[in-house]
């Protein structure tokens, strides 16, 4: 019965995106892969990950500056234990003089990184690569909250990716597969906040690891820069199937199921400086098993978009003009409206006005969640979310030459948000007790829905006018406005409280960048973060009390030394969290502290 209810929906969606040519996977809200959704200061927001080390140029042009202003959700990738990844990691490989590369390195901490690839066939319409990646850390971390039973844990967590793809130009179509492995492992080592004075022995694992392994095969087809017909299009359809070890309780199994998602896009030219088209999307993510969980909590989930559009281009102005239309198939049916509109005026071609406004439906996937925040409660998954609107306009410019600076704002409002408070699992009844031998994590992340109504505004700056540097600085001020609502699973009794904050995120982030370039061989590159204004609540079944929690903030400085000893070898070295701060992500959660690595990168 559940086969033939998913086989009709999927047909369905099917369907309707293949009639409709939908939608858009939504540029803005999925514009950073792996989990970076709406407003998310990231704190590291050009990712520098497969690319060169920068080469000094003094000459300057003016450029688009782009920044990403999504949900303030902060990943720290420079720190093994603040990113779900194994992606920062310098891969770059000019392919017209190489075929392959080979990253290792090592620190304290058990810091391991390693990545390798190779273009095992690299002909004038044909390529396949391999490639993978790895990263792990096992590291003694003490606790920021004092005066409990535990004052240190073991932080441990590993992420190992491994990927085949094979692409095909034909004339007018380029077409490729891809299939991907990816494993992940990490133990829930959060404080479990148990009072020094309790002599009670609770049944906790603060060590046993947790697993998830996703395997991923996908394939797609786009129109070649060759191409002379009318019509143009896009289309690509992936399926990934996941399956975790634990769920909230050892010895019982995690859930498993998987993930469809197609996206499409049809387009042609209108005129000489108008395009038309249609993008689409269909994601459906299902589970497998559920039987060890609440009635209910791990539902499928169908969300379908469609998005009709028009292009503008003049000379000194631009115009992107759609709409998106979504339904969604979970507990209750739902469809949106929202908007997905873009423009822009270019002044001198140096100054540009710019604004826009979007919106559309957050999956909230297993595989997303697993992203954001891997240490939730696996009770049930996180809910879908719906931005109806999401609005930001700027201005930015590049009149000085070897100067560049960007101003902006922007006001966002998003039903069903879900904030993170860390809570501990234990709590029976009254007269009850676990079973014996069943163990609960001490510490785990449970969604609080709301209605967000998140506002930003700030600045970027870029600079070359310094000698041999690359040099950009952005600061980003944060206001919410927060209503709770329930979800179909609640866990948190959101009557119970009283303030209305947007639990566990930055009202102000700052971040420098600094490429520097003093010789030929020596690259410099430079990163300070800064996220302030966090709070946070916490209660547990000692303290049934809540509690307003100030989080520490987080102000870390990272600096990468990498010395180019031939065409085909180089050494580094990176030195992080040099003003060796405590800082959490998520509550219960401490970071590592300052923490070194080196590593040989060969390209062959």
């Amino acid at each position: 019965m559940k086969k033939a209810i998913y086989n009709s929906i999927f047909a369905i969606g099917l369907g309707v995106v293949s009639l409709t040519a939908t939608a858009q996977k939504d540029s803005t809200l999925i514009r950073q892969v792996m989990l970076e959704r709406d407003y998310n200061p990231t704190l590291q927001d050009a990712s520098k990950v497969n690319t060169q080390p920068f080469i000094y140029s003094p000459e300057i042009k003016a450029k688009e500056l782009k920044f990403v202003s999504s949900v303030p959700r902060i990943t720290i990738t420079n720190n093994q234990l603040g990113s779900v990844k194994p992606s920062d990691i310098r891969t770059g490989v000019d392919f017209n003089k190489k075929r392959g590369y080979l990253v290792l390195g090592a620190g304290n901490n058990s810091n391991l990184e390693g990545a390798f690839g190779y273009r095992i066939v690299n002909g004038e319409r044909d390529r396949l690569d391999i490639f993978a990646t790895h990263s792990s850390s096992s590291s003694n971390v003490d606790y920021i909250q004092k005066g409990y039973t535990f004052d240190e844990a073991k932080a441990k967590y590993s992420a190992s990716r491994g990927n085949l793809k094979y692409q095909h130009i034909f004339d007018p179509s380029v077409l490729w597969f891809d299939a991907s492995f990816y494993n992940t492992s990490y133990n829930y080592y959060g404080n479990p906040f148990i009072p020094a004075i309790s002599s009670v022995a609770y049944p906790l694992d603060l060590t046993s690891r947790q697993n998830v392994d996703v395997f991923s095969i996908g394939a797609g087809l786009k129109s070649s820069d060759n191409n002379e017909g009318v019509l143009k299009y896009y289309g690509n359809l992936n399926y990934q199937h996941f399956k975790t070890k634990y769920g909230p309780y050892l010895p019982d199994s995690g859930p498993k199921g998987g993930q469809l998602d197609l996206a499409l896009d049809f387009y042609t030219d209108f005129g000489s400086d108008r395009m038309v088209g249609v993008k689409g999307s269909l994601m459906n993510q299902s589970f497998s098993s559920s039987d060890n969980f609440l009635e209910d909590t791990y539902h499928a989930l169908t969300s379908v978009t469609a998005t009709p559009y028009i292009k503008f281009q003049g000379g000194s102005w631009d115009a992107d003009l759609g709409v998106n239309v979504s339904y969604t198939a979970d507990v209750k049916n739902k469809f949106l409206f929202s908007p997905n509109v873009k423009a822009s005026i270019h002044i001198n071609e140096l100054n540009t006005f710019y604004g826009e406004i979007t919106g559309g439906i957050n999956n909230n996937t297993f595989l997303d969640i697993l992203q954001e925040n891997r240490y939730v409660d696996m009770n049930s998954r996180v809910e879908y979310s719906k931005t109806l609107f999401d609005g930001k306009i700027g201005f930015k410019s590049g009149v000085v030459s070897g100067f560049e600076f960007d101003i902006f704002a922007g006001y966002k409002k998003t039903d069903k948000d879900h904030l993170y408070l860390s809570q501990s699992l234990y709590n029976p009844l009254p007269g009850e007790s676990y079973p014996e031998g069943v163990r609960m994590w001490g510490n785990v992340g449970k969604p609080l829905y709301a209605n967000i109504g998140t506002g930003h505004f700030g600045g970027l700056i870029r600079t070359k006018l310094i000698p041999y540097t690359d040099l950009s600085a952005k600061i980003t001020a944060y206001f919410y406005d927060v209503k709770y609502v329930n979800g179909n699973i609640t866990r948190i009794d959101k009557d119970a409280i009283e303030e209305k904050k947007a639990w566990g995120r930055p009202t102000f982030t700052a971040e420098l960048n600094a490429d520097i370039k003093p010789i030929d061989k020596l690259t410099f590159n430079l990163n300070y973060q800064y996220a302030g204004g966090r709070k946070t609540l916490y209660s547990n079944f000692m303290n049934p009390v809540t509690e307003v929690i100030k989080m520490k903030d987080i102000n870390e400085l990272n600096i990468r030394g990498e010395y180019q000893v031939t065409e085909w070898f180089s050494v580094n070295v990176r030195a992080n969290n040099l003003l060796f701060q405590k800082y959490e992500l998520q509550y219960g959660y401490p970071l590592q502290g300052f923490n070194i690595l080196g590593g040989l990168s060969f390209k062959f």
